[in-house]
């Protein structure tokens, strides 16, 4: 009975030198690269809106009314959070149908999703990706949100992070808002 190659080499015992090599053969590079990412906590006193992101993000300067804040990354990611009085009074339809309105030159919006009081647009917008998430509270009154858009070339070095972004985007309480999110 003739025996396959395959056979021959898997019927003596492998030594833990070829099973460890095998181990860190099959690890993928980056998993030795990448160190653990720091995350901040941002509250808006405002409006409540909170949302936690990564310490590399640095923030620019806050804007006089206090609606939200704006961050870089030294990688040229961009994150804004803010919150806002629903003045149009939208629900989620009427707010995606804006959105959709009023898209950026060279922005398409390729992904979306949405729930009970949450709608989220993302895309291109030329070279970069964008991501952008809403959460309706206070009864709608309320506008959460935040954009992060980065160089679609680092796509696979965000995903992580924008599925961070987007589950800890919260509703809150601040000095403009009544009643619970």
């Amino acid at each position: 009975m003739r025996t396959g190659l395959s056979e021959r080499i898997m019927q003596g015992p492998l030594s833990r030198r070829a099973l460890i090599g095998a181990a860190l053969t099959a690890l993928p590079c980056g998993a030795w690269a990448q160190p653990r990412e720091t995350w901040r906590s941002y509250v808006n006193s405002r409006f409540g809106t909170s949302i936690a992101y990564p310490a590399r993000f640095k923030a620019g300067r806050p804007p006089e009314n206090d609606d939200g804040q704006s961050f870089t990354a030294d990688d040229g990611a961009e994150l804004a959070v803010w919150g806002s009085l629903n003045a149009l009074e939208h629900d989620l339809p009427a707010l995606e149908a804006f959105l959709r309105e009023n898209l950026k030159q060279n922005e398409r919006v390729t992904y979306r999703a949405a729930g009970k009081n949450w709608l989220v647009l993302s895309g291109r917008r030329g070279d970069r990706l964008f991501y952008t998430r809403y959460l309706l509270s206070h009864r709608n009154a309320i506008e959460n949100a935040f954009e992060i858009s980065y160089p679609a070339s680092r796509s696979a070095d965000y995903q992580a992070i924008v599925a961070r972004l987007g589950n800890s985007l919260k509703a809150g309480r601040g000095y403009q808002t009544s009643g619970k999110p």
